[in-house]
Parts: C-alpha cells; structure tokens; sequence
C-alpha cells in the first residue's frame, strides 16, 4: 500500500479506557472527544469501558459503539493466583474482540490497568497499541503521595508492560521524564496535550447577572473561578491561604472566589476557620446536564465559566491542565502555577500568568495583579483564544491523533 493511500485508510479503533461516563474528568473527555472526531472522519470507533461503567450508561446514545471490558478488570487481573486466571481469560476476550471488529488500533487511556492488560496482549501480534497516560498512572508526587506507583506491585507491572507498547503519549513535556522513568523509550513518546471543542464554548452567551443569580453569586464584584475535584495536588488549600491573606491586607472586599468541583465542601471547615464564608463559594460537582447528551464541559459550566472575570487554578502536578485551556476558551484569563503540567499550557504573561507553586503568597500577588488590570486582562484574553484555535482545539488535537495511528500502522505493514 503507498504511503498516501495509507494516510487516507479508514480505521477500525478500539478505545479502551478503565474509568468512563457518568464520571467525569480529563481522561474522559479525551476518550469522548477523541471518538466523536474519529467517527465524523469516518474511522469506526469502539469504545470499550468497565462493566460497571457500562451498566450505568448502556441505554444512552453516542455516535460511537460502547461494549463492556471483563467484570473486575481493576480489582482482579493484578492477584497473584486469580489474576492468572483471569488473564488467561482476558486474552481470550480480547482475542474474540479483535476477531470481531479487526481493530487496525488500539488506543488504551492509562498505563495502570489498561495498558498493562492490552500491551500483554498486542506487543506479539504486530497489531498497534497507543497508551495515552492519564496523570495519576505514571506521576509520583511523595509530597501528597499521589500516584499509583508508590503501590510496589503496580509499579513492578507499570515498568514491566507499558514499555512494550507502540507508542506512548504524554500529554505535556513534563510527562516525558515520568515515561523514561518506566521504561518507555524516547523515541517511542508523542506529545499530545488535552484539547477543548472552541465552537461549543464559543455557542454560549450567558447573560451573566442570571447565572450569578442562580448560583447566588455577588453581581457586583470580581469573580474568580476554579475547577476540579478537591485533592491535596490541586492546591485548593493555597488558593484559600491566598483569600486570607488578601483579607489580612484589606483587599478583598470586591472579589469572590467560586470553586466548583467533587469534594470541594471539605474546604468549608478551614474557609470558616478563616471567617472567608462570605468571600468564597463551594459547588459540588455539576456534572452532566440532562441534555446536553454527554457534550463535556456541560453547559452550566461553560456558563460559570463564562460569567467568571478569572480563572484560578493552583495545582502542584498535573499531566496536562485542562481547565487553563477551557478558561483560555470561555473567554477569560487564568491564573495558574509553574507546575509540571501546568506551565507547558500557559506562555508566561502572553496567555496567562504563572503563580510559585504552594506558594499562597505569590498567588494573591497574581490575583490582585489580573484584578488591577483592564488592559493584562484583555492581552490575556485575546492571547488565550489564538492559543486555543493554534493548539488544543479538537479540529487540532484529534488530526494529532488521527495521523499518529496512520503513520504507525503504515510502519507495521512495512515490516510485516
């Protein structure tokens, strides 16, 4: 087959990915969008999610096919004696699997439990497999002891399978040295960060007193937004030290702090400690709404989004920052830290501003900076939407992926 002819060859792709909707986060997403790009390029698309996961969403509708992975696949297949057995009888499921739908690839989400599962079966049978990490499958944070790989036994599956992949992508440079570290070798690693849909962000034109009023926002001061579940790495503990310190210096009478996200309402005990109840609000989670037909970031939020003058996000690790990218594309500037997988999204006072991680100090000088400023907030801005429309819209990101899997299958063919 030519060269040219193999790059315009429709795909059989599995996408294989442990954790998936109703819950919602950056792999997710990436899984989602990924699949929607490839079937409206007409390559057909399989996702394949846990049991559990599949229960719960099987009767929805997507524009690509969901088929469940083997119960247990994350409690069972790592067992010393039953794990023996069961991966016995993975293989066979997905020997069945391949038969049926003669995957030309396999794209896997996370190296921990994914990975490892598909490159055990594929690395002897010149079929190729792309492992995209996930962030808490391959960082290592002892400070908040984040990462599966503190766990001796994954770790000794991690570094012993995931280098058998084809190809394996980070999502930020940062991510690249985490690789190397398992066994991947550099030239087996693709950079390929997150990506957001910039028209559906660009479709909504929220009247922003209403969404204030319906999240009992304050109308008439500055609003700064953060996103993301509440865990120890994304340094949501910080962000409130930094509120306080801008009350201790009598600078906060005209901002507000929205932090939306899983576990959030944990902070409320330390935010009252701190007697900031009135200058901070806590949302749980959104999720998806009803009829937005799993189209992520929901609409509520791309809404808050954009009836926010800022966005905050002060996280101490990250693969890549999604929410510095979703922010750039609502419209409005961010804030975020000089942390592994943050700074490669943000260009230093060109699309965003860089605050020293755990630093709450510095990050209330970052926030009093972007509130000062009509004319930074407006540079930013403008800077954050060529960012977006150059780099991580999915018109983007999916031609990324969608090349990476011609050029590799037309390797194998070559040297089959």
């Amino acid at each position: 087959m030519s060269k040219s002819k193999n790059r315009n060859k429709k795909l059989n792709i599995a996408i294989a990915i442990s954790s998936f909707f109703p819950s919602i986060g950056g792999a997710q997403v990436t899984a989602h969008n990924l699949a929607t790009y490839l079937e409206e390029n007409n390559h057909q698309v399989i996702m394949i999610i846990s049991w559990k996961n599949w229960r719960k969403i099987k009767n929805k509708k997507f524009p690509y096919k969901i088929i469940p992975m083997l119960p247990g696949h994350q409690s069972l297949f790592s067992k010393k004696y039953i794990g023996k057995i069961y991966n016995f009888i993975m293989n066979k499921y997905l020997y069945f699997l391949q038969k049926k739908y003669k995957f030309d690839v396999w794209q896997s989400f996370g190296t921990y439990p994914m990975g490892i599962s598909l490159s055990k079966f594929l690395h002897k049978r010149n079929i190729t497999h792309i492992m995209r990490t996930v962030g808490y499958d391959i960082q290592k944070n002892e400070d908040v002891q984040y990462g599966y790989r503190f766990d001796s036994k994954k770790e000794k599956l991690i570094t012993q399978w995931a280098p058998k992949c084809t190809k394996a992508i980070a999502l930020s440079e940062s991510v690249i040295e985490d690789l190397l570290d398992i066994g991947v070798k550099r030239d087996q690693i693709e950079i390929i960060p997150c990506g957001v849909d910039l028209s559906r962000f660009n479709s909504f034109n929220p009247d922003t007193n209403i969404i204030r009023e319906k999240y009992n926002l304050p109308k008439n001061k500055f609003l700064y937004i953060c996103v993301g579940r509440n865990h120890p790495k994304k340094g949501f503990s910080y962000l409130v030290d930094a509120f306080n310190k801008l009350k201790i210096n009598n600078l906060l009478d005209d901002k507000h702090l929205l932090i939306i996200g899983d576990k959030v309402k944990k902070l409320r005990k330390k935010i009252n400690k701190l007697k900031l109840s009135n200058h901070i609000t806590l949302i749980e989670e959104l999720g998806i709404d009803d009829n937005d037909d799993f189209n992520v970031p929901s609409r509520s939020l791309i809404e808050l989004y954009k009836s926010s003058d800022a966005c905050v996000f002060p996280s101490l690790i990250e693969t890549f920052a999604m929410i510095n990218i979703e922010a750039m594309a609502s419209h409005i500037p961010v804030i975020s830290t000089d942390a592994p997988g943050c700074r490669e999204s943000i260009v230093e006072n060109f699309d965003g501003l860089l605050s020293k991680p755990a630093d709450a100090e510095d990050l209330s000088k970052k926030l009093v900076q972007i509130f000062s400023s009509s004319k930074l907030r407006t540079k930013l801005i403008d800077n954050g939407i060529i960012s977006v429309l150059n780099k991580y819209d999915w018109k983007v990101i999916g031609k990324h992926f969608e090349d990476l899997y011609q050029r590799e299958i037309s390797k194998k063919e070559l040297h089959f």
